[in-house]
């Protein structure tokens, strides 16, 4: 995977979520107007036997019977797409994570960090900053160590459970979110947002 911008990210983040969500979606939706399809038939196949009436009186009485039944159908249909909406935003979400863990571990991320701290290095000029990194991001301490040209310190987080960094300036009281899990949250929200998967009223 190669990342060398925030950019970058972000368009591997709407690629790995728009293509799973497209092929969940597309799965559900087959199966959903299959059953609805079903349902349907039966209900008119009762409906067929009653026609012969053919009495507005019997056809209204029948529409208000049937309704009932019409409804349910909708009610049931209506929970088994939140059901699937929330398996599938989860098992999308779970492959990015991967992904990230595996992007983390390789010398894109590396160059992606390296271009964030420099920045940061030259905004504070020679004020303390402490960097807040996950306990489990092995290669930032590196970068850090490497590119910092200013007074600096590094706390784990235990808030961070993927990547980047929280920089604190003391001095300043200015806290700037670098992290993987900021980035990946806003994607979430703008999925969320953006993807349709709502159930209509």
């Amino acid at each position: 995977m190669a990342y060398y911008n925030e950019d970058q990210l972000y368009r591997y983040f709407d690629k790995a979520i728009n293509n799973e969500a497209n092929k969940k979606m597309s799965a559900l939706r087959k199966e959903i107007d299959y059953l609805y399809a079903k349902e349907m038939k039966k209900i008119k196949d009762n409906l067929m036997v009653k026609k012969n009436l053919q009495l507005n009186k019997e056809l209204r009485e029948l529409q208000i019977e049937y309704q009932d039944q019409i409804n349910k159908i909708g009610v049931g249909f209506d929970e088994k797409l939140i059901k699937e909406r929330t398996f599938m935003i989860n098992m999308v979400f779970q492959s990015v994570l991967l992904e990230l863990g595996d992007f983390i571990q390789t010398t894109n991320y590396d160059d992606l960090m390296e271009k964030k701290i420099s920045e940061i290095s030259k905004f504070v000029k020679q004020k303390k900053v402490v960097f807040n990194i996950s306990e489990i991001d092995q290669r930032i301490t590196k970068v850090i160590e490497k590119t910092m040209k200013t007074p600096y310190e590094i706390k784990v987080s235990y808030d961070i459970r993927i990547g980047g960094f929280i920089v604190e300036i003391p001095s300043d009281k200015v806290e700037i979110d670098e992290t993987l899990d900021s980035k990946l949250k806003e994607r979430k929200e703008w999925f969320f947002k953006n993807s349709k998967l709502f159930i209509r009223t």
